[in-house]
């Protein structure tokens, strides 16, 4: 990895160092990318390969975090551009090539998951699409829940009212052991059914929408609704999880 200064300006747009830039990413350390990036070019932080593609791109493509995050934190790397042949954000990419860490990174970085393609996919849409066809969910497999957004209303299940801008776990099902197959979220109330049939809501109980019997609010604590079939019908049981 040739280390000698390039004789350009912060405004560069050579392609022959897009494409330098671009396949160094491929290999090297984190130490030796990082020297090359600032001494082969001014601007390798922003430049567009042949495909359209960024630094940054390859970076999340590739799982090389250390890299992708000094590129948005110290080279100003943008997060929206997208590659000629998909309209693919660096986000599509490491969801596609599953690089979750990066993704994570990029979203925490102000990336946006429903930024679309040029099939009108979103991040989220196509690790669905892209999902390999032999892999089954059963009802029996473990899962667990990300929630994230406004939480004025006690919607999201974590137990205070502060809002979440990047996904974070509902620990209160991780602790006890339930599975959740299937979540709604509303304005006023969230509602999560398990595998086993369970319904657990939380948010505000004005008119009796979380099913528990009364129109409080609840934040702290998820109440699960336990359906039993009997001889005459459902059977509806409050039970507390904490």
């Amino acid at each position: 990895m040739s280390l000698e200064l390039s004789d350009c300006t912060p405004k560069c747009r050579s392609l022959q160092h897009a494409n330098e830039v671009v396949a160094a990413i491929t290999s090297g350390s984190e130490g030796q990318l990082r020297a090359f990036l600032i001494s082969h070019c001014h601007n390798a932080a922003t430049l567009r390969d042949e495909f359209g593609r960024t630094a940054l791109h390859l970076a999340a493509s590739l799982g090389k975090k250390a890299i992708l995050e000094w590129l948005l934190e110290n080279k100003n790397a943008d997060l929206t551009v997208k590659d000629k042949e998909s309209g693919w954000t660096a986000l599509h990419r490491s969801v596609f090539y599953g690089q979750i860490h990066c993704l994570l990174s990029l979203t925490k970085h102000g990336g946006v998951l429903s930024t679309q393609d040029k099939e009108g996919l979103s991040t989220l849409d196509l690790i669905m699409k892209d999902r390999p066809p032999h892999v089954t969910l059963k009802n029996a497999d473990p899962t667990e829940v990300y929630t994230w957004g406004n939480n004025t209303n006690f919607s999201l299940g974590h137990g205070n009212q502060e809002s979440r801008l990047h996904p974070e776990l509902v620990d209160v099902f991780a602790r006890t052991g339930v599975y959740i197959k299937q979540v709604v979220l509303c304005k006023f109330h969230s509602v999560f059914l398990s595998q086993k049939g369970q319904v657990f809501t939380c948010g505000h109980g004005q008119g009796g929408r979380l099913g528990h019997g009364d129109e409080q609010t609840y934040l702290v604590r998820l109440i699960c609704v336990a359906c039993l079939r009997t001889g005459w019908g459902w059977l509806v049981t409050p039970l507390l999880v904490y």
